[in-house]
């Protein structure tokens, strides 16, 4: 089938029209900040070349980030104004799963890099073994150069016996330091000139989902940014500043909103009978998070001093980004303080990238990886924990 894809998501641009395998043409441009005066262009450049029309698209692709914020937005505009007026698929991938799959590497943790502007970088984590695709390890982060070496010691130390690769344009950015913590880390020289074109198209191609860094199958491509506008933050604490909001004891009138959220949010949803039994369990903690007299969230929790073990954590989507997780866990420290427990540990999908930015936001920590832990679909754990905060005042 006849495809497109379009890489948009750093000032190196490339545009291919690809069959099958086969490479019908291929563009490559240095635009700078020029994405939505040059991308169509080069766009029709690629097609009159390829002897194709927007009708004779399978599918087109485009690179969801995290890169530039307008290199993406406008790449990915682009790919659905192909996709309507030709009826085809539109396809995304992330600029650090394409670099990840594509990239050569073996039994290593391979760290894709992407400049983010100043001395940041966006890092992305994956692990290869002898053969196969890359697995993620770890949500993607956004963060100074300064502290990439940090978190790539993190994750690194769930995955010890793996050597460390790293790949990208911002590997070449940041190839001496690299190079000075990991000798021979960036030896592959992969992708140091930019991303690429024929890396997005075989990443979109793939099947591979959420476990590999991949929009799960029939999810419509959305942008990954990794980190938020301040615009659109400042908006939306404005407009959540007047809701009332209370955290209360979880009772068992709860438990059917509770279990509705669940199969609505989870697909390995807990059954009605284990918060039953929670609620119940000597050792059981448990609290709601009320906003307007809505349940927004809950927690349940598993206290068996000196440790707790975090069960289940979930915010409804219409309450979401409002504050409501972080009310949740502060009961649980408070919680944990009052029953003489010292630290939290819990396990959440490597997919699940706003709950592990929280988690670290917060204090959490790698400490594990446990392959294969979740279900419908597979995919991998990490372990983290937290030494339980001092009581703030």
């Amino acid at each position: 089938m006849n495809g497109l894809a379009i890489e948009s998501a750093t000032d190196h641009v490339e545009v291919a029209a690809v069959y099958g395998e086969a490479v019908m043409a291929h563009r490559i441009e240095e635009v700078g900040h020029g994405h939505t005066r040059r991308l169509a262009a080069i766009c029709e450049d690629v097609l009159t070349e390829a002897r194709l029309a927007p009708k004779d698209l399978a599918w087109v692709a485009a690179d969801l980030g995290p890169g530039s914020f307008t290199g993406v937005r406008v790449g990915l505009a682009t790919a659905r104004a192909y996709a309507f007026a030709g009826g085809a698929k539109v396809l995304g991938a992330s600029s650090l799963a394409s670099l990840a799959q594509a990239a050569p590497a073996r039994r290593a943790l391979v760290v894709p890099l992407v400049g983010a502007g100043r001395r940041d970088v966006y890092a992305g984590f994956f692990r290869r073994g002898a053969r196969g695709p890359a697995i993620l390890v770890a949500a993607p982060r956004v963060l100074p150069a300064d502290a990439l070496l940090d978190a790539v010691a993190e994750v690194h130390s769930v995955v010890p016996e793996l050597a460390v690769r790293f790949v990208g344009p911002g590997a070449g950015r940041e190839q001496e330091r690299l190079e000075a913590r990991y000798p021979t880390s960036t030896a592959l020289a992969f992708r140091h000139d930019g991303l690429s074109a024929l890396d997005l198209a075989a990443a979109v191609r793939s099947g591979l989902g959420a476990g590999h860094g991949l929009p799960a199958a029939g999810r419509e491509a959305e942008p990954l940014y990794v980190r938020s506008a301040q615009a659109e933050e400042r908006v939306r604490h404005a407009a959540m500043s007047h809701i009332e909001v209370a955290v209360r004891h979880t009772v068992l009138s709860d438990v059917p909103v509770i279990s509705a959220l669940e199969q609505h949010i989870y697909s390995d949803a807990w059954e009605t009978t284990f918060f039953h039994s929670l609620l119940r369990q000597k050792g059981g903690f448990s609290r709601v998070v009320d906003r307007s007299g809505e349940l927004a969230g809950y927690l349940f929790a598993r206290m068996l001093p000196p440790g707790c073990d975090l069960e289940n954590i979930a915010v409804s989507p219409l309450h979401r980004r409002a504050g409501v997780a972080r009310m949740l866990l502060a009961a649980l420290f408070d919680g944990c303080r009052a029953n003489g427990v010292n630290h939290v540990m819990l396990e959440v999908r490597v997919s699940n990238d706003n709950a592990q930015a929280l988690y670290r936001s917060l204090g959490f920590r790698l400490v594990g990886l446990r392959r294969g832990y979740y279900t419908d679909p597979e995919e991998d754990a990490l372990l983290m924990r937290i030494e339980v905060p001092r009581a703030s005042g």
